[in-house]
């Protein structure tokens, strides 16, 4: 489990720096311009996988959350220290159960069930990203399937 957590864990680290190297040469007005979408901008939808992975990393690690300004590169940022979090898990640290709460209630399950759930919303949100570069018509949009990463490998 230790292998794949930690693969995931990278190649969030890897789509995410290429959507954020890709939107960072477009100017406020595509990064603002209102789509329909959950988050109805590239801005939003970006600021909120990373809002969304510091709130899995503050409940995960019992960390404070990180501040971050608006640039599109506070993406990657937080993805690196996720990442470089992650990797130094093992096994155990993996399968220890997880104390957190929301709005909803208390909760515990194990650290891998809710990395692999934070890496699993980010690849949701970055889908949405794609289209709205779609949608807005920006050439060279990034493939950011984990089948291209692990080719890299």
């Amino acid at each position: 489990m230790k292998d794949f957590i930690h693969l995931f864990s990278a190649y969030d680290n890897w789509a995410n720096t290429r959507i954020a190297e890709r939107l960072q040469r477009e100017g406020d007005n595509v990064l603002d311009h209102h789509v329909k979408s959950s988050f109805p901008s590239l801005r939003l939808s970006t600021a909120h996988i990373r809002d969304a992975t510091n709130t899995w990393y503050e409940r995960i690690f019992g960390e404070p959350r990180l501040a971050y300004d608006e640039r599109i590169d506070s993406l990657v940022k937080m993805s690196l220290v996720m990442n470089d979090k992650v990797r130094t898990l093992d096994e155990a640290q993996l399968l220890e159960p997880v104390h957190y709460a929301n709005a909803r209630g208390q909760y515990q399950q194990p650290r891998w069930q809710l990395l692999t759930h934070c890496f699993n919303h980010a690849s949701y949100h970055r889908g949405q990203v794609i289209t709205i570069m779609r949608q807005l018509d920006l050439a060279e949009v990034p493939n950011t399937d984990m089948v291209a990463y692990q080719r890299l490998l």
